[in-house]
């Protein structure tokens, strides 16, 4: 088995000295790409390194572990583990416990790289994974860049096996007596790959015993005719950012459209495995009509003014008590003062009863049950629909200001204060006024 002709073509060698962190589970596929990879270390010049997750799944991982353990000991390999709670984090998400071990294992991968250094990050999957995926894919009603199934190089990601069948895999751990681990989660039948494999794949043979190869040699026509079109839907978007102008989306070619926003998708700091044909089309509609729309992923997509624009929604921010002076909260400065109308107000700013404070005055999050009672309003309202009203997307939200008084919210940056918290004439006030960082920044209030 020779890999290096095909990683030069692909350009997978690290600079000379460089670092390849390999991703091991313990199974025959990454055994064997370590093993390679230690053993042409030694004549080309670059270290490897192996990373392994222990997903505490099953009973027999900590097996898992002592086995690369001891293999990387073995010969001086340096190795990290890590541990992830992959059936809590699938819950957490909302996503499948695969779809969760992927995620995690990626992030596992590309934080070790960053912390030794390395340029590459190599993973198992051989010719007979690429051709499993492209199959799995076309029965999820894929396009082009599902059929093109798994590619050699994404970045500093390299598969040194994807022309490597299993056979030969199977063939290099004989020839050199290198041992493995079984994951008895690859026999579940309740995985849709193993049911593939175990099923589907030995009538697909009998049909054609090619037909790894032949997808294979399918998917890498797809991936270069994907390709071209990804550059010609890039001449449609902006140089950086996540919007785009309705008119020019909807006037792209409509072959080009889905493919535009699949690549403003792919600008936003999640995983966009859960984007689906569906939601493509469900913005296509939205860029149309105008809007907003929640998306997989905490993403809320939003056509305002002829824009389509994406936000991520980010981790809620800690209840913070407030004092007199200026404080940071998130992206926002908070200034307070105590004052009597002597003192010129600032435009915008949020005025309370300091007579309506009894014990804590501070600024959190929107809860469920906020709700305000604005002057020359409807009554009490949630802030919830305030919220919508005033264009303030579900991404936004869990770092919105909310002023609060004794637990109770009593004023919500950019939509008001409520009544039964304004001041009243000749009492003492506090004026709170609230800068993003930028403005601030800017000396702008």
């Amino acid at each position: 088995m020779n890999l290096m002709p095909f990683m030069e073509q692909w350009h997978m060698l690290p600079h000379n000295g460089g670092t390849i962190l390999c991703a091991v589970s313990g199974g025959r596929d990454s055994i064997c790409l370590l093993h390679y990879l230690y053993e042409a270390s030694r004549q080309y010049d670059f270290s490897v390194a192996a990373a392994h997750l222990n997903h505490l799944m099953r009973d027999t991982a900590l097996r898992d572990v002592h086995f690369v353990q001891d293999f990387c000991r073995q010969r001086g390999i340096p190795f990290f583990v890590e541990e992830a709670p992959v059936y809590e984090m699938a819950e957490q998400w909302n996503i499948s416990v695969e779809e969760a071990g992927r995620r995690l294992r990626y992030d596992f991968l590309y934080r070790t790289a960053d912390a030794i250094g390395a340029e590459r990050i190599a993973t198992a999957h051989h010719k007979d994974d690429l051709a499993e995926t492209v199959l799995l894919n076309l029965l999820r009603g894929t396009g082009p860049e599902g059929l093109g199934g798994i590619p050699p190089v994404r970045g500093r990601l390299i598969r040194p096996l994807l022309q490597t069948s299993r056979c030969e895999i199977d063939q290099y751990l004989e020839e050199n007596g290198i041992g493995h681990v079984e994951d008895e989660t690859n026999e579940s039948m309740a995985f849709a790959r193993n049911r593939l494999r175990k099923v589907i794949w030995p009538e697909l043979e009998s049909i054609n015993p090619a037909v790894s190869e032949n997808i294979a040699r399918a998917a890498q026509i797809v991936r270069q005719e994907n390709a071209f079109l990804n550059e010609l839907a890039m001449t449609y978007l902006p140089a950086d950012g996540t919007e785009i102008a309705c008119d020019v989306l909807l006037q792209a070619p409509e072959v080009l459209r889905r493919r535009i926003l699949r690549l403003l998708i792919d600008r936003l700091s999640v995983g966009k495995k859960d984007f689906g044909a569906v939601h493509l089309e469900a913005l296509l509609r939205l860029a149309q009509s105008g809007g907003s729309l929640d998306l997989p992923s905490g993403v809320t997509a939003q056509c305002r003014n002829g824009t389509l624009q994406f936000f991520v929604a980010q981790d809620s921010l800690p209840e913070m008590e407030l004092a007199e002076g200026c404080c940071h909260w998130g992206d926002y400065t908070i200034c307070t003062r105590k004052t009597d109308r002597n003192f010129l107000q600032k435009k915008g700013a949020i005025l309370l009863n300091c007579g309506k404070i009894d014990k804590s005055f501070s600024v959190r999050t929107w809860h469920r049950d906020d709700r305000l009672c604005l002057p020359g309003g409807r009554g009490e309202r949630s802030v919830k629909r305030l919220f919508a009203e005033h264009g303030i997307l579900p991404a936004m939200r869990q770092r919105w200001p909310v002023i609060c008084v004794d637990g109770r919210a009593a004023a919500v940056y950019g939509i008001g204060t409520d009544e039964r918290f304004l001041p009243t004439n000749g009492g003492k006030e506090i004026e709170i006024t609230i800068y993003t960082n930028t403005q601030e920044d800017n000396g702008n209030g």
